[in-house]
């Protein structure tokens, strides 16, 4: 089974699985896409697009998603060094004489997109994220630029907008039109994304997934917010866009695929600039966020926005992309976006072994519960595996093997539980599953459990 039938057979699960903890986690609206290559394997909306209203979300809703703007601006950066007309060794100061005598002038470019330049985060008033006042011109941008390097160049990682506001303002100088022309010129357009652009143009504000605020109680009813156009940080954190068109975006990054960069290029912003340690330990590139998950390699980028936060992730060798755009302040999109990729990585691995074919795998699948909580069985690329539907689904799983139509036998390991117990299946007349017990205890479809405990 190849890595996109894989995507698509369990496609449904990817689904299930999502909207478990969706619910679970009190998250107002999540949209998922995963591609292998330039096809697309899965793609679903969940929950609610605005709380409020109770409008349900959709596919075709668009996010804002922040900081996978620097990915943009760094392939637009590229693709004017291709092009001969820009190097990564210029300075903001050559390209923006508005910088004279000041510690930004010096910043070269490469020290601006990989975060090395030192220059502040957001300036000295950016209440702009809290929707106090509107986000920089570009007068304000060049002021706040001005300021005092909080580290020398090339000392630290120091994540700044404003610096890719700056190189959004260089490629704007290099091109010799507006940055949000050259990236429909450029990028999108070439692409025919046009679910997929640089600053939300007002007359699709409908079609916005409303940003929700962050809850600083359990209990706390969530804001909605309103957009936010960014001005001069569009380079930064301005783009907007769906999970489809933005995993269709990340398949030209992917190795041996023309359209934007070339591989040289990809190579390049792909390379460890820097070794982040806080919150997490990671690398960052030329643009690109670097992490690994069960020693799959990948690039990307997270974005966070007054209402929405998002992650998408590729591995450049393979083609696998996925992004996960939530609509709420405390959205886990990164979380969400590692886990489904292990889930992938789960059912790709028993894709390569030998299928059960003497029993029907399904018939033993669904969702149990007990007093202590609730488990899935599901067929994971031809193989049953037991796992909690939250978290790292790599930390729960274990793999079962059918012994006869009412025995599963889970593979032998050490640890707490009741590991290396049999799981032994109650079935009706017709086949369907009474109760599962495993452990000495039983546990029960979702929705008996339910029921017989009196719970909605």
């Amino acid at each position: 089974m190849s890595l996109l039938e894989t995507v698509r057979h369990i496609a449904p699960y990817l689904e299930r699985w999502l909207e478990y903890g969706r619910d679970y986690q009190r998250i107002p609206g999540v949209q998922v896409a995963v591609r292998v290559g330039d096809e697309l394997a899965a793609s679903f909306a969940l929950g609610k697009a605005n709380e409020d209203t109770g409008e349900a979300l959709t596919t075709r809703h668009l996010f804002r998603i922040a900081s996978h703007s620097k990915t943009f601006t760094a392939t637009a950066v590229f693709q004017l060094i291709e092009a001969g007309k820009l190097r990564l060794d210029d300075t903001a100061g050559h390209w923006l004489p508005e910088l004279e005598g000041s510690p930004a002038a010096d910043m070269t470019v490469r020290a601006l997109l990989g975060h090395q330049s030192g220059i502040n985060r957001d300036g000295a008033d950016s209440d702009y994220w809290q929707q106090m006042h509107a986000f920089p011109d570009r007068q304000t941008l060049l002021d706040f630029a001005r300021a005092e390097a909080v580290f020398p160049q090339n000392q630290h990682f120091k994540y700044s907008n404003i610096g890719y506001g700056l190189l959004g303002l260089i490629v704007e100088a290099v091109a010799g039109e507006g940055y949000g022309d050259y990236i429909q010129a450029h990028i999108t357009g070439p692409l025919k994304l046009t679910d997929l652009g640089a600053e939300l143009p007002p007359e699709r504000e409908a079609e916005l997934a409303t940003g929700h605020g962050a809850r600083l109680y359990g209990n706390d009813v969530r804001r909605t917010l309103p957009s936010s156009d960014t001005r001069a940080l569009a380079a930064a954190t301005g783009f907007y866009g769906t999970a489809e068109a933005l995993t269709a975006y990340w398949a030209r990054h992917a190795l041996g695929r023309d359209g934007l960069i070339s591989d040289a290029s990809k190579r390049l912003m792909a390379r460890r600039e820097s070794e982040i340690t806080k919150p997490t330990r990671r690398g960052y590139g030329l643009g690109l966020i670097l992490d690994e998950i069960g020693g799959r390699g990948l690039v990307g980028h997270s974005g966070g926005f007054p209402g929405h936060i998002t992650q998408s992730w590729l591995d450049p060798k393979t083609g696998l992309s996925i992004s996960v755009l939530t609509n709420t302040l405390g959205g886990p999109a990164t979380e969400w976006a590692n886990n489904l990729i292990r889930l992938i990585d789960l059912a790709h691995k028993n894709a390569g072994k030998t299928a059960d074919t003497a029993h029907d795998l399904d018939s033993f699948t669904g969702r149990f519960a007990n007093a202590w909580g609730l488990f899935d069985i599901v067929n994971l690329g031809g193989r049953l595996v037991a796992l909690t539907p939250l978290g790292d689904p790599s930390a729960s799983a274990v793999e079962l093997t059918v012994q006869d139509a009412t025995t599963l036998c889970p593979e032998p390991e050490g640890g707490f539980g009741s590991v290396g117990e049999p799981y032994h299946f109650q079935r009706a007349e017709n086949g369907e599953i009474q109760w599962v017990r495993q452990g000495g205890g039983r546990s029960w479809p979702l929705e008996a459990y339910q029921a017989g405990a009196g719970l909605d």
